[in-house]
């Protein structure tokens, strides 16, 4: 019999997650309230673009932010320049896909945190200056890491995060009210806001409820929504956990 888990992270995010999940005896109610646009021309992109060259490491810490980057090196024909440089990615997904266009990239850990990244690049000696294409919303923890060594690291926001068009909520909302998930995952603080805000009317109180950290299941608990399962901050931690209570 087929269980139902309620998932509303951005596509890019949880194709891994998803994908696994695909051979059990399992539903996702997939509704991402969490979607990615490129900025416009921008001068700092521009800069990086064309100044390449004096960044010793590119670091990318997802395949989003891996995605994002590659369509402006291929906008501005930079992708030559970019396969010359360092490329370090933070998980295994993001190298296969820099693989994939073409960009040999170093995965140093498993575990993809970024401590492991940061101890690699210490090991290896690659101390310079940084390239770290990111988004506009989202705390990432390597660029802290970086400048508490004094590390000179460039946070170049190439998206930012929108929630979804109205018709697609309101369809959202709609197969939402035909479906009583089983379990719901709160993947982020982030989630917790646009969740509640998505499906107002909700009852949180039966499904299996997976928190993807201690600060979620923190502001769970401020909204009086017990946690059952608490992750440990990253999708194959709630991954594990999903399949633990199948």
């Amino acid at each position: 019999m087929s269980r139902s888990v309620l998932l509303t992270a951005a596509k890019e995010d949880t194709e891994v997650f998803r994908s696994e999940l695909e051979e059990k005896p399992v539903s996702i109610l997939h509704y991402p309230l969490e979607r990615y646009e490129a900025l416009e021309d921008n001068a700092d992109i521009l800069d990086a673009l064309e100044n390449l060259e004096e960044y010793e490491n590119i670091v990318h810490a997802s395949k989003r932010n891996a995605q994002f980057w590659i369509k402006w090196l291929q906008e501005f024909d930079k992708m030559e320049e970019a396969r010359n440089q360092l490329n370090l990615a933070l998980n295994q997904h993001t190298a296969d896909y820099l693989e994939e266009q073409g960009i040999p990239a170093v995965h140093p850990h498993s575990e993809g945190k970024a401590i492991n990244l940061l101890e690699f690049m210490l090991r290896i000696k690659r101390i310079g200056k940084t390239l770290y294409p990111c988004g506009d919303k989202t705390a990432e923890d390597l660029p802290a890491l970086l400048r508490e060594l004094d590390m000179e690291v460039n946070e170049l926001v190439l998206f930012t995060l929108e929630g979804p068009e109205e018709n697609k909520l309101e369809e959202y909302r709609k197969d939402f009210a035909a479906h009583q998930p089983e379990f719901v995952i709160f993947h982020s603080r982030r989630s917790v806001n646009r969740t509640l805000a998505a499906f107002p009317n909700a009852n949180f109180n039966d499904p299996y409820i997976i928190s993807g950290d201690q600060a979620v299941t923190d502001k769970l608990e401020k909204e009086d929504i017990e946690v059952n399962e608490q992750a440990e901050g990253s999708w194959g931690s709630i991954l594990k956990k999903v399949k633990e209570a199948l």
